[in-house]
């Protein structure tokens, strides 16, 4: 429960300095921020880490946008097998709203094997992206998480209410609603 505990810590941290931090930011972190599908989501989150060796800001945002594709790898394996949210504190990431799922896939142990290897894989290589970062870098990011989103539902697109914004709204609340 620990590092649930600072898994979510660390990621509210990011978010707080995501939206609030005021400087110019690489185009593609733009792209990546503002994207409406799955596709331009991947294709500007390409464009970053290709640049992030040589570029903090486009570390920062690519380490940003894995961290919210490793959100999306979870919700959207459990979606595929017709997951429902538990209403349960101890168990804060698996509250996220994923929506209901009419023709769910067979659970296996390997199925879900898979959904939590990817998601600690994709946890990892954010986790790698941002320890890249020099500590004095002078990076600003302003996102509008209105519009930053993660596919809850797999069908490709990132909707209004698949929004950063909307499903900590529904978080807040205490769970799917």
């Amino acid at each position: 429960m620990n590092r649930l505990s600072s898994l979510l810590a660390a990621s509210f941290i990011l978010l707080v300095s995501l939206s609030s931090v005021q400087a110019a930011m690489p185009e593609a972190a733009t792209d990546l921020f503002e994207a409406k599908t799955v596709a331009a989501r991947d294709s500007a989150l390409s464009v970053l880490e290709a640049a992030a060796p040589k570029d903090p800001a486009s570390a920062y945002a690519a380490g940003a946008g894995e961290f919210f594709t490793a959100l999306e790898l979870l919700a959207g394996g459990l979606h595929r097998y017709g997951f429902e949210s538990p209403q349960s504190f101890m168990l804060p990431l698996m509250q996220l709203p994923v929506p209901p799922n009419p023709s769910p896939e067979p659970l296996t142990y390997e199925g879900f094997r898979a959904i939590l290897v990817g998601f600690r894989d994709r946890l990892e290589k954010s986790a790698t992206t941002l320890g890249a970062v020099p500590a004095d870098a002078d990076i600003g990011v302003v996102i509008d998480l209105t519009h930053v989103g993660i596919d809850l539902n797999e069908d490709g697109t990132i909707a209004p209410d698949e929004s950063i914004a909307a499903i900590m709204a529904v978080l807040s609340r205490g769970g799917v609603s």
